[in-house]
């Protein structure tokens, strides 16, 4: 289980302490995390408070791997702003510090006790729904991060969030203006819609020449083609190389026998132990005579597992007598391993010192794994041999693949030698995005100087983990102007299409005026009723006109309007806006409307808030 823990922790586990770390990071800075560097330069000053340079840039690399993350396994660093992206991490650890201030000046508190329950109660830190310990440390560990900062980090988050949640939490609306928003939120309309089509009126209208070589004339970029290139490229895939490797039974024999070789000394221990941090209230000498002294207990007879419920300052063992569970050597930190595996069954160890305080270590049991038969094996050694030699193919092929193009004016040779299919690919743009070709790096090269003006192959791309290609351009077409005799149908289409659009809305505004007038305007309605705002059936440009009308009167019943929607014209009539009752409203959706719209009210108030607390603070930029 423990191998499981370790792989979980470098996967899955990983992104979301990562994503931890990064909401720290929003919420108060990298300082949360590394702490003071006494003596080194700073950035910034905030009210008296060094922002140093090694938190800055530290920050800096944490948002750009985000920023890559988040961009997929095509990311390119080269897209990323540095200088953009400095100024922005330089304004928010700015903005964090002054935050985190206020909130210590405030006097908000959280025990240490309540940051253990925050972070037992964590998912990923848990295993068939509960706290683990092993998973725990293997998670943080992985960021060079112990016990003590990660507390620490999860505290300052706490900290800094009290605030906000007092502003957000005691926001709330008045009866007046629950009404209006009710008013406006669950409101209706009923109206009707004459349309004016396009196409009635398209044999009207006809297009002079000299409209023609205007329209040209003034949209000349709309009638260019596009720069792109021919393309041919060798791609080499891992994936393909499987079928080009072998294992022979000797190897299988060897790779058994020297595995044999682990299995025989390989064994799991089940222990126990109590720790005593040192930390800012603790020193070393305190850790360890308390340590000494719960041994001493111990030898008296008390109970190991009394005593670590009541004195073990590791949360997530504590609870369970100090029971850690069955682990292989390697397991733990070496100090702790070594101690462990020198105990015999049922002993207790001195107090043994590691990065995390002292230890007491109690060895519970010990387990032999048992020895697999070479049937049993031959499966998976022979896959774990194959993927090994694949790899050390795929390197092998890269490198000859990089070398070759290099010195090769086409790919004819390099295709020759490694055995690989020249592809191609005709008109590709730098719009393009489909196969290798939505890979910016594979953009960037294509139409780079060396590439595309030089006539070089390119440099090997790596475009996934397991892919590799070289691309050379075979053919260039340079962005050009298409001739008028060319463009000339569809300049008149589109001529005519706009006649015809402006036709009908000359027809509609005729309309209009006589039906403003008092006339009937001859023309057929559709109806449409208790049509809501949020109707995404309905076109959202028309949905916004009718919300936009006045309220029909007694002295103005015709509230009409026109709008133009994808070459044709309607007139909207307004007929009637039903205003709902709030008492039709129940108690629950009183209350998740009146929760909805505090918050929101509160989240403007918090805004405000923080635009205050940066008004006032000495802020120095170094």
């Amino acid at each position: 289980m423990l191998q499981d823990i370790r792989d979980n922790a470098q996967s899955t586990v990983a992104k979301v302490i990562v994503g931890l770390i990064v909401l720290t990071f929003a919420l108060f800075g990298v300082d949360s995390i590394v702490g003071g560097f006494g003596g080194d330069p700073e950035v910034a000053v905030v009210n008296g408070n060094d922002i140093k340079e090694i938190e800055f840039l530290r920050a800096v690399d944490i948002k750009k791997r985000q920023i890559l993350n988040q961009m997929g396994e095509n990311a390119d660093p080269n897209l990323i702003d540095d200088q953009l992206l400095k100024q922005s991490v330089l304004e928010g650890l700015i903005d964090q510090e002054i935050l985190l201030q206020d909130a210590v000046d405030l006097g908000i508190y959280i025990s240490d006790q309540s940051i253990d329950g925050l972070i037992t109660g964590i998912n990923q830190f848990q295993v068939d729904g509960q706290f683990n310990n092993d998973l725990f440390l293997a998670s943080i560990r992985n960021f060079g991060m112990t016990t003590k900062t990660f507390k620490e980090s999860i505290k300052k988050e706490v900290l800094i969030s009290q605030p906000r949640n007092a502003i957000v939490s005691t926001s709330f609306i008045l009866d007046d203006e629950f009404n209006r928003v009710i008013a406006i939120d669950r409101q209706t309309r009923n109206y009707s819609l004459a349309k004016f089509e396009q196409s009635d009126y398209i044999d009207q209208v006809s297009v002079e020449e000299d409209e023609i070589v205007s329209f040209y004339d003034q949209n000349r970029a709309d009638f260019s083609t596009e720069e792109s290139v021919d393309v041919e490229y060798l791609q080499l895939d891992k994936n393909s190389l499987l079928e080009k490797v072998s294992v022979s039974e000797e190897e299988l024999v060897k790779l058994f026998e020297q595995e044999m070789e682990d299995y025989e000394a390989a064994e799991e221990r089940s222990s126990s132990h109590i720790l005593i941090e040192i930390n800012d209230q603790v020193s070393d000498a305190q850790a360890k005579q308390k340590a000494e002294e719960l041994r001493a207990k111990i030898e008296s007879g008390e109970s190991f597992e009394a005593l670590a419920k009541e004195h073990s300052d590791d949360i997530g063992s504590a609870s369970q007598g100090g029971s850690l569970g069955y682990a292989a050597k390697g397991a733990y930190l070496p100090e702790f391993d070594d101690a462990l595996f020198a105990l015999t069954k049922g002993a207790v160890s001195q107090p043994v010192l590691t990065e995390y305080g002292y230890h007491i270590i109690k060895l519970q049991d010990v387990q032999v794994q048992p020895i697999p038969t070479f049937e049993e094996m031959r499966f998976s050694l022979e896959a774990d041999t194959k993927a090994e030699k694949v790899e050390t193919l795929y390197v092998e092929l890269s490198e000859q693949l990089a070398d070759l193009s290099y010195a090769s004016s086409d790919l004819s040779e390099p295709s020759e030698e490694l055995g690989l299919v020249i592809s191609s690919q005709k008109k590709v743009t730098a719009n393009s995005n489909e196969g290798i070709f939505s890979n910016a790096r594979v953009q960037q090269s294509l139409f780079s100087s060396d590439v595309l003006k030089d006539g070089n192959n390119s440099e090997i791309i790596e475009i996934s983990a397991d892919s590799v290609v070289v691309v050379r351009v075979a053919t260039h077409y340079p962005a050009s102007q298409k001739p008028l005799d060319v463009v000339r149908d569809e300049i008149v289409a589109k001529l005519k299409s706009q006649k015809a659009t402006e036709k009908a809305k000359e027809a509609a505004t005729e309309v209009m005026v006589a039906l403003e007038s008092g006339e009937e305007g001859g023309v057929a309605w559709e109806t449409f009723t208790d049509v809501k705002r949020n109707d995404f059936e309905k076109s959202p440009e028309l949905i916004k006109l009718v919300f936009s009308m006045p309220n029909p009167s007694g002295t103005n019943q015709n509230v009409l309007s026109g709008i133009g929607i994808d070459g044709d014209y309607y007139i909207a009539k307004l007929d009637v806006v039903n205003v709902p009752s709030v008492s039709d409203l129940n108690e629950l959706e009183r209350k998740t409307i009146e929760r909805v719209v505090g918050s929101g009210l509160g989240n403007a108030e918090y805004q405000v808030f923080q635009t205050a607390l940066k008004a006032k603070a000495s802020v120095e930029k170094i």
